[in-house]
Formats: C-alpha cells, sequence, structure tokens
C-alpha cells in the first residue's frame, strides 16, 4: 500500500512539471555551460566594419521575412473563405508579433483572436490562429531533407504538405480545437461588443493552400538568409554546405517553435543548432554567430512592430 501511494506521489509530480520548461531549463544549462567553456574565445571575437555589414544584411533579411510572414497569414485567412476587407491583416500581424515576447508566449496569438473575432466568426477567427503555425512547421519541414538528400527523409517530410488536403485539414483542426480548448476558454471573457458581427457568411468550400504555403516558404528562406548572414560575419559560412546549414536551421527552427517555453524558441534553437553543428564549425564563431543572430532576431521584430506607428507618426 506504502508503495503504491508512493508510485503515485512520483507520477503525480512528474505529471506537474512543465515540460517544455524543462526542456528549456536544460538547453539554457547547455548553451551557458558553452559559453562559459570558451569565454576566452569568443572575447577574442573581432566585430570590424565588415562584420557590422554582414550583421546588417541580417536584420534586412530578417525584417523582410516578418512581412513575408504577414502576407502568408493574410492569405492563409483567405484562404480559409474569410473577407477581410474590413480588417488590415498585415498591420494586426506586426502589430502582436511583439508580444510573443511577454511571459507565457501566447498574448500574439491572443490579441489577433480578439482582433479578429470583431469581423470574422469566432469559429474562423480559430482556425486561423490554430492553422499559422502549422504551416510554419510544414514550411519548415520542406527544407529539412537538404543536408542529406535521403529519400525516406524527403518522404516523411514533404508528405506534411498533405496534413492541408481539405480531409485531413478538417481533421486536424477539429483536433488542434480539441487541444487548445482550454486556451480559448480563458480569453472567452473578452468579447467585444461589434463581436455581433461573427455572424458574416463564410463559404464552407475548403481550398488547399498554395499561395499561404509558398509565401510561408519563403519566409523561412528569407530566415535562414538572416541566419547565413551572421554566420558569414564570423567567416565559417564556406566550412559546410549551404544543404547541410539550412536543413539545420530549419530543424532547429521547428524545434524552437514547437517548444514554445521561451520566445522565440530561446535556447532551444541555439542549443539544436550547437549540438548539430559543433562537430563541423570551430564552437567559439558559431556561439557568437548564434548570439549575434538571437540580436539580430530581436531588433528585427521591433523595427517590423514600429513600422505603422512610425507611419503615423510622420502622416500626423
Amino acid at each position: 500500500m506504502i508503495k503504491i501511494k508512493r508510485n503515485n506521489f512520483v507520477f503525480g509530480m512528474i505529471s506537474k512539471i512543465n515540460i517544455k520548461l524543462l526542456i528549456t531549463l536544460i538547453c539554457f544549462a547547455f548553451i551557458g555551460t558553452s559559453i562559459y567553456g570558451n569565454f576566452e574565445s569568443l572575447s577574442n571575437q573581432v566585430i570590424g566594419s565588415q562584420e557590422i555589414l554582414w550583421l546588417s544584411g541580417g536584420i534586412l533579411f530578417s525584417f523582410l521575412s516578418i512581412i513575408i510572414n504577414a502576407y502568408a497569414w493574410k492569405f492563409l485567412i483567405n484562404n480559409i473563405g474569410c473577407n477581410t476587407s474590413n480588417l488590415n491583416i498585415i498591420k494586426i500581424f506586426l502589430a502582436t508579433n511583439i508580444y510573443k515576447y511577454l511571459p507565457g508566449g501566447i498574448w500574439h496569438f491572443i490579441s489577433r483572436f480578439n482582433t479578429l473575432r470583431l469581423e470574422l466568426s469566432t469559429e474562423k477567427s480559430i482556425e486561423s490562429i490554430l492553422l499559422e503555425p502549422l504551416l510554419m512547421l510544414v514550411a519548415g519541414l520542406i527544407f529539412v531533407p537538404f543536408g542529406s538528400f535521403n529519400i525516406l527523409i524527403f518522404i516523411l517530410c514533404w508528405s506534411s504538405t498533405l496534413f492541408f488536403l481539405p480531409t485531413f485539414r478538417q481533421f486536424l483542426i477539429k483536433k488542434l480545437k480539441s487541444m487548445k480548448a482550454n486556451f480559448f476558454t480563458k480569453i472567452d471573457h473578452l468579447k467585444d461588443r461589434k463581436s455581433a458581427k461573427n455572424n458574416q457568411n463564410i463559404s464552407r468550400r475548403m481550398f488547399y493552400p498554395y499561395k499561404p504555403l509558398s509565401v510561408e516558404v519563403i519566409f523561412v528562406f528569407s530566415r535562414f538568409l538572416g541566419f547565413l548572414c551572421c554566420i558569414n560575419a564570423f567567416s565559417i559560412g564556406s566550412l559546410i554546405s549551404q544543404g547541410e546549414l539550412i536543413a539545420t536551421f530549419s530543424l532547429a527552427w521547428i524545434i524552437g517553435l514547437i517548444v514554445p517555453a521561451a520566445p522565440g524558441g530561446l535556447g532551444v534553437f541555439e542549443s539544436v543548432i550547437l549540438f548539430s553543428l559543433s562537430s563541423h564549425l570551430p564552437e567559439a564563431p558559431l556561439l557568437a554567430s548564434l548570439l549575434c543572430y538571437r540580436l539580430v532576431s530581436t531588433i528585427s521584430d521591433i523595427l517590423a512592430a514600429l513600422i505603422y506607428p512610425v507611419r503615423k507618426l510622420f502622416k500626423g
């Protein structure tokens, strides 16, 4: 009896552990240990005018990727049969993207949902929020096989594009809604009086999202170019094939997307890159590249969020 109670206590404690947070903390420890072990070499890394030029290129490509991502979301919303003529989807995306840095990592979704539901049905608002990360995931998987050109990996990763076929898509939407039911229940009290507009007529036909997915693929590639600029800033880009580099980047980015205990996959993304490439590239320059890329990404997010406020300021 005592043994059963003890086992129940242990399993109860395990169930209460936030797995995503635990993984993130382990990744932070891994990165911290690597920085500590390479501190002297890191301090010897020089950032001159050429390096600044490369990092500026990284900011430019990362900034453009956010704009591209906003358009992919707009095309996705149109694809699910919504009329967005009364909404500036690009503005909504850019203004809320910065909220992902707030504790919890869900506030950009909440803000978008509360804005969309003023003009769209609650069902379609939820659908547009849930499908966007899946679209990003599939777009990232397309690049993963480029590292090995293994036919099985190609089939496994590229078959993810079948998720958006009407039959699979309806099944996924139902599953995602049931998995995220608590998320939308918690924010249900934030209804606006204007939400009466929810009852607009919506086309029930489903079309494969060729356009949103194509634009999302360009987004991932633009994101990679920003990372490549940071790698080239420390002169290690030529030491590895571009195919392997984009495959590793995409895999790390996907894992960072799936484990969102920290904003933008902070710690997780860097750990996957470091673990995968440290045997191919000198560790200190790779660490410097990763730290700079995190800074570049954050600056890009801030700049993207300022586009419409600055435009309004100049118009005023």
